[in-house]
């Protein structure tokens, strides 16, 4: 279970600044929900090596609103309901305003862990102003200026990390001793009506397969176990994807809380587009949102049989601009109606599960890095050319690849695409993102004289 945090706060307090420093992209995913003006955005925060957090940012939490403001505040209350921790954003500026008591009374009706933030302290020159937000009754209470990255780093050693490790110890262990007994487990992921429904239920016809229902959790989602090839896996079919119900809100219909859930369980990740339609923007961030979590993933463009032959061309060139970034991934085009190209997939499921925990072994890694290094020499910095001495594998599933060197913090973030791609076409890595951690070694010749 991955720990989500919500942050929430009237508008215009910097709950954005905030999220974009703590994610430190501005590429999260993104999900326009129906009806409503104001984005809801998703996204990873790397507290510590091998621990993150799912970062919600929602919109803002105004009493005085309109129609479809109030649509927008349902969705921020669902979020709190989610999350496990709160950050209640405040702004020093503005002082405590008569709404933020509200705000603070509506927080603690969900009985949450939470921490108020209060943001924008640069520039305030009154304490007074600042001592206000006291009474709101917090306990925790950390002063930051998100804007110009002060106090973030104590937001997260001083909260973040002990609330991480306090709250979900125990889960990690048991997730981590039930993982090596379980079977794969392949999350169908997609916009709503694309046919994930229809997939799953095309391949549980087969009768080489043997399988059972597994009560979901909310919100529609629900498991399926099965066997293929003498193979178990567990097929989740997300949220949203049910025809069961045919309710008028789409938005508490799809929960892309839950969806997000599913890919942090899962170990394959089978994108599912339709290929009738553009590719939105939505679908470009889920994908991007799949590849930061670190698990496999396999394209899958559905209804390919709504196509003509000049259509399915078109398709296929779109796909080598638009994802080109999934360069890693194998892209299967297929009718899940009509059962065609669907048991391909299982041939690339298993590739990228097996990629995603293959060892590889010292020599081979620092081999491959030095055979790119000779094609493509690092940059000369102050004089000095950048030196790459080995590399190693750190951690599996993802694999991570750790580079030691001298002066590696000067590598610019092309070379380090570089030194990626090199690995992944010189170890014919397929159906999983790849990792580059680079490590400065120590000169234990310079003694540090103070």
């Amino acid at each position: 279970m991955i720990p989500i945090i919500v942050l929430i706060g009237r508008t215009n307090v910097g709950k954005s600044t905030l999220f974009n420093i703590l994610t430190k992209t501005r590429d999260a995913l993104v999900i326009n929900y129906p009806g409503i003006t104001r984005d809801r955005q998703y996204g990873y925060c790397k507290l510590q090596l091998n621990q993150k957090v799912m970062l919600i940012d929602t919109a803002g939490l105004d009493m005085k609103l309109n129609e479809i403001q109030k649509k927008a505040h349902e969705q921020t209350l669902i979020a709190i309901k989610e999350s496990h921790l709160i950050l209640f954003v405040v702004d020093a500026h503005d002082g405590l305003m008569a709404q933020e008591y509200e705000i603070a009374q509506n927080i603690r009706t969900h009985h949450k862990k939470t921490i108020l933030i209060i943001n924008k302290i640069d520039g305030v020159n009154h304490a007074s102003k600042i001592n206000e937000f006291y009474s709101l009754g917090f306990e925790k209470i950390q002063k930051i200026s998100a804007s110009h990255n002060q106090g973030i780093d104590t937001l997260i050693k001083k909260h973040l990390i002990p609330w991480t490790n306090m709250t979900f110890k125990k889960e990690i262990i048991n997730q981590n001793i039930k993982s090596k007994k379980s079977p794969i487990k392949v999350a169908f992921i997609g916009r709503p009506n694309v046919g994930k429904s229809t997939l799953i239920n095309g391949i549980l016809k087969e009768e080489r397969m043997i399988t059972c229902n597994i009560p979901g959790t909310t919100l529609d989602s629900i498991s399926t176990s099965m066997k293929y090839n003498c193979k178990d896996y567990t097929l989740v079919d997300t949220a949203g994807a049910s025809k069961k119900k045919k309710e008028n809100n789409k938005i508490e219909k799809f929960s892309i809380i839950k969806t997000l859930q599913t890919i942090e369980k899962s170990n394959v990740i089978l994108l599912i587009l339709d290929a009738s339609l553009q590719i939105c923007h939505q679908d470009l961030s889920l994908a991007d949102f799949i590849i930061n979590s670190g698990k496999g993933i396999v394209v899958v463009m559905n209804k390919c049989d709504l196509l003509n032959s000049l259509e399915f061309k078109e398709v296929k060139e779109s796909i080598k601009k638009q994802l080109k970034f999934l360069y890693f991934s194998r892209i299967h085009f297929i009718s899940a109606l009509y059962k065609k190209g669907i048991f391909q997939l299982f041939k690339s499921i298993h590739e990228s599960y097996s990629e995603s925990k293959r060892k590889i072994s010292t020599s081979m890694l620092t081999r491959t890095m030095h055979i790119a290094i000779k094609k493509h020499q690092p940059p000369i910095i102050k004089g000095r050319r950048i030196k790459l001495k080995y590399a190693h594998l750190g951690s599996l599933n993802p694999p991570k690849i750790i580079i030691h060197g001298n002066q590696v913090k000067y590598l610019s973030l092309p070379y380090k695409r570089y030194l990626i791609n090199f690995f992944y076409n010189a170890l014919k890595i397929k159906g999983t993102p790849i990792q580059i951690q680079f490590k400065d070694n120590v000169n234990p010749y310079i003694t540090n004289k103070n």
